[in-house]
């Protein structure tokens, strides 16, 4: 599988992330940090409008892998504004995996990352599925769009790995998460496109370390 990577300059906050950034109101995320795999880490974090946050090819191998948590994360907003948070430590993130996996009352998408950073990420539904740098549409199942970023990322070294699965695949255990674009690397974010069935619902993100990975629960 050919590395899903824009070798179009160097690592820095992507256009999509920035415009974002710029509109948005920082406000602090509330999660624990600690050393158990199951404990969210902290992460600044705003949204477009106040929410409660207190803070079609193959399927990839793993679907419902058992070191990510069942729950754990912050509450669900309301609404379905834009959330935001910046990452830190190094910006050396490389995307290794993608996996979506339905549980009790959300669908979960997994982003796993090789290194020592912690990403941050901006999330929001757009009109149409578009990939950062190119500006291409993709088509994308699915009534809803979930634009995912994640920041603090990198291309990877000539010996380091990176993610090698489908760049579109239909989840075999996504609930209502039908189709999932993985877009690539381009000026230190990392991109995925999310197709949801139905109308836009709630959603809540977070970060979790040990490996570093970020999660984006999908109300149902």
């Amino acid at each position: 599988m050919s590395r899903l990577i824009h070798l179009n300059g160097p690592p820095g906050i992507g256009s999509s992330l920035l415009a974002l950034l710029s509109t948005a109101a920082v406000v602090p995320l509330l999660v624990a940090c600690g050393a158990e795999d199951s404990d969210p880490v902290s992460a600044p974090t705003s949204s477009q409008e106040p929410t409660s946050v207190a803070s079609p090819t193959e399927a990839p191998a793993t679907d419902t892998p058992a070191n990510d948590p069942d729950d754990g994360g912050p509450a669900f907003p309301e609404s379905t504004a834009a959330q935001t948070a910046e990452n830190s430590g190094e910006w050396d993130l490389v995307l290794v995996d993608v996996r979506v996996g339905e549980h009790e009352g959300f669908d979960r998408i997994v982003l796993e990352f090789a290194g020592t950073g912690i990403p941050g990420w901006a999330v929001n539904y757009v009109d149409e599925a578009v990939l950062d740098g190119s500006g291409e549409a993709v088509a994308l199942g699915g009534e809803a769009v979930l634009d995912i970023y994640a920041s603090g990322t990198t291309y990877p070294g000539p010996e380091e790995d990176y993610y090698g699965g489908p760049t579109q695949f239909e989840p075999e255990n996504g609930g209502n998460v039908s189709d999932v674009y993985v877009a690539g690397t381009f000026e230190g974010d990392t991109q995925v496109l999310a197709g949801i069935d139905g109308d836009r619902v709630p959603f809540r993100v977070f970060a979790l370390a040990d490996p570093s990975r970020l999660v984006v629960d999908v109300a149902t």
